[in-house]
């Protein structure tokens, strides 16, 4: 917490119940979203009004659940100042419009995005898998468009008001992206194209669409997966035995942490360089084949009177 915000605080909190407050907010665009414990519930619209007195936030939002659903949005309580929830955030240039309660979006990554956008070489085709109101695509087309270098991007987005939000960001940006509305499984194949580097910016999901992106994938092609450990070597080496395990050779570019999740818990990006096992692939298949046959068995006998107990 800055300590500027611990003197405003001071005025309307004793010591004890400054304790009781987050050391962090998020600011998105002009919107500052925080977490007042339950302790503090009386107080908080004397919270949201000292947040108010920094500079350029004009509304103060309570967090009133976690991230949840397929569309992975929380639900916001406007504490302080104006009563809206869609801003437009400015990040390395870009601007993107967005209602924070019904889009997910976080401002913590704007470093994990440039970092990407700075990889991304000469004639590349990119797909963004659950690309939200479009930051990762746009920031990849802005960035590469000033540097004068020809890429193809595609984005997917499930969520048809971040899709809408994509799409009108792409025209406020000025960029060239294709904006697909819909599930990442369904119209990734429907695309019949490979591409050279995947990113799939989904922590606590992706495992369920790495064979969509490795299927979808050029040979020497990037993936960028995400998802949330304690020990971002041993995810590394887990998901690195996941691609192995379905018939590629794996390179581990980089093993990066990008931002705090919880306590002893990060989000962590894993950089591969996927190839495929060329003299493996019907041993590859043969294995994979058995497996789900395995599991097919297995549910069979789950819903079965073979899986009565004695």
């Amino acid at each position: 917490m800055k300590q500027s915000l611990k003197i405003f605080l001071g005025e309307i909190l004793n010591d004890d119940e400054i304790k009781l407050m987050n050391r962090s907010f998020d600011v998105i665009g002009d919107i500052a979203i925080i977490e007042i414990p339950p302790e503090l519930e009386a107080k908080k619209k004397e919270i949201g009004k000292a947040l108010l007195n920094f500079k350029h936030i004009k509304v103060v939002a309570a967090k009133a659940g976690i991230f949840e659903g397929e569309y992975r949005t929380r639900k916001l309580e406007i504490i302080a100042g104006e009563n809206r929830k869609e801003t437009i955030h400015i990040e390395f240039g870009c601007r993107y419009l967005l209602n924070v309660e019904e889009v997910y979006f976080s401002e913590r990554l704007g470093n994990e995005r440039i970092r990407i956008a700075q990889q991304v070489k000469e004639g590349e085709k990119i797909l963004v898998m659950f690309a939200g109101a479009g930051p990762y695509p746009i920031l990849i087309a802005r960035t590469k468009k000033t540097e004068k270098k020809n890429v193809e991007i595609y984005a997917i987005e499930l969520n048809p008001v971040g899709y809408k939000y994509m799409v009108e960001n792409v025209r406020l940006n000025k960029v060239n992206v294709k904006c697909i509305l819909g599930d990442v499984k369904t119209e990734t194949p429907k695309l019949g194209l490979k591409f050279d580097r995947i990113i799939m910016p989904l922590p606590k999901d992706a495992g369920n669409f790495l064979d969509t992106a490795l299927n979808a994938l050029n040979e020497g092609g990037i993936i960028h997966y995400y998802g949330f450990s304690n020990n971002k070597e041993i995810f590394a080496k887990e998901i690195k035995n996941r691609c192995e395990y379905c018939g590629y050779d794996v390179e581990i570019s980089d093993v990066v942490a990008c931002g705090a999740y919880g306590p002893g818990i990060n989000r962590v990006c894993v950089d591969l360089k996927i190839n495929i096992k060329q003299t493996n692939q019907i041993y590859s298949t043969t294995v994979k084949t058995a497996f789900f046959i395995a599991r097919g068995f297995q549910s069979f006998l789950k819903n079965s009177k073979y899986s009565e107990q004695p």
